[in-house]
C-alpha cells in the first residue's frame, strides 16, 4: 500500500451535493502510512457539513475494501479551513470558480 495507491482508492469517493471527488476537492489533507496503519486525515467543506456522516462511511467502506488488511484511522482534518481554491483546476471549472 502507497500514498499514490490510497490516493486512487479515495478518488473513487464522491462529495454526494457537489459530484466531486474528495482528491479533486482537496479534502484530503493528509494519507499516512506506518506497517500494517493507514492514516488519513479528511476535511470537509464546511465546518458543520450535513454529509460529513456519509463521507467518512464512504472513505471507510472504500479503504476497508481495497485494503483489508490495514488499520484505519480517519480523523477529521481542519487546519487550515478548507476553502474552494484548494481544489483542482478540474473542480474548480465544473464548479464554475474561476482559475486560480
Amino acid at each position: 500500500m502507497t500514498t499514490a495507491e490510497v490516493a486512487a482508492a479515495l478518488a473513487n469517493v464522491y462529495d454526494p451535493e457537489l459530484g466531486i471527488d474528495i482528491v479533486s476537492l482537496g479534502l484530503v489533507y493528509d494519507i499516512g502510512i506506518c506497517d500494517r496503519e493507514l492514516r488519513v486525515g479528511i476535511a470537509m467543506t464546511t465546518p458543520d457539513c450535513p454529509m460529513a456522516g456519509a463521507i467518512f462511511g464512504m472513505v471507510q467502506g472504500m479503504l476497508s475494501v481495497e485494503f483489508p488488511a490495514a488499520e484505519l484511522d480517519i480523523q477529521l482534518a481542519n487546519d487550515p479551513p478548507w476553502n474552494i481554491h484548494m481544489a483542482d483546476e478540474a473542480a474548480l471549472r465544473w464548479l464554475g470558480v474561476p482559475a486560480r
